[in-house]
């Protein structure tokens, strides 16, 4: 009775660590995702000249509108 126990506890242990493993890895690679989403935007709004509006539809329906806005000095960081 005791190895039947012991048993159903490791499994129940071990399907919570599988589901945290699997949540953890799904989160991380969604976070990867997204930052390299946002670096590539960041790459294109600095490309593009002052004034202008760049908008990103996703699939899932989000969308993402970013204005250009004019700056003075030349070289500063736009974004």
């Amino acid at each position: 009775m005791d190895i039947i126990s012991w048993g159903w506890i490791v499994a129940a242990v071990a399907g919570e660590l599988t589901a945290l493993a699997a949540f953890w890895i799904r989160a991380r690679w969604r976070a990867q995702a997204e930052k390299a989403r946002g670096d590539s935007l960041i790459a294109i709004a600095e490309a593009l000249p002052g004034g202008s509006r760049l908008r990103e539809q996703r699939a899932d329906g989000s969308c993402t509108t970013l204005t250009v806005l004019t700056t003075s000095r030349q070289g500063g960081r736009r974004g």
